[in-house]
């Protein structure tokens, strides 16, 4: 199937129609979505370009960078799902939840501090409607890598990942979720910072 054609048709009726494991992980994607605009929604529209202290991101810093390490894994997957089905890539035949295995958790957990590459450095030049703009961009990205990778066995292939070593492809999709809501955090850090300072 074309991308095009495989990203028109996902909507409410083609998720339905998902394998289980891809629909899990849409649904974390969702979810950690939903986390990061929520955190952003608490802080002040007019602050969100202040920075909370010297060397310190800003919450468009943030979206920003959120946004192209996004849109880099939403080409990066769609190029590796294209590469191994050409190559012969198995259907999926195992339903059982697909998280535990992962366990996305340790792709949030900031007590380890995972320095960004330069790619992934924010301009700081952009407004925030432009992060979000972007942002939006990159979700169509990896939702339409998705479309490609459902149902194929996504566990059986791997790309490397520069702070994290080989990541299977079902590591690659969850690891979007766990990034947003490792930024997610870090926002809502901000906003107090922010707050502490005076005014939020």
């Amino acid at each position: 199937m074309r991308r095009g054609a495989a990203t028109a048709r996902w909507g409410p009726r083609y998720i339905r129609r998902m394998h289980p494991r891809m629909a899990e992980l849409d649904d974390y994607i969702g979810q950690q979505r939903a986390l990061l605009t929520a955190a952003v929604a608490q802080i002040a529209v007019h602050r969100h370009g202040d920075s909370p202290g010297e060397g310190r991101w800003s919450v468009v810093n943030v979206l920003e960078h959120v946004a192209i390490v996004e849109a880099r894994i939403g080409k990066g997957l769609g190029q590796w799902i294209a590469e191994e089905r050409a190559h012969g890539l198995a259907r999926e035949t195992d339903t059982s939840p697909i998280l535990p295995l992962i366990r996305p958790e340790r792709f949030v957990d900031r007590s380890r501090p995972i320095k960004t590459t330069a790619a992934g450095e924010p301009s700081g030049m952009i407004t925030v409607d432009e992060a979000m703009h972007r942002l939006a961009s990159a979700r169509a990205a990896v939702k339409a890598a998705m479309v490609d990778g459902d149902g194929y066995a996504l566990a059986t292939a791997h790309r490397p990942h520069p702070a994290l070593g080989p990541l299977n492809l079902y590591e690659w999709i969850a690891f979007v979720g766990g990034h947003m809501q490792r930024h997610a955090m870090q926002v809502r850090e901000i906003g107090l910072a922010l707050e502490a300072a005076g005014g939020r």
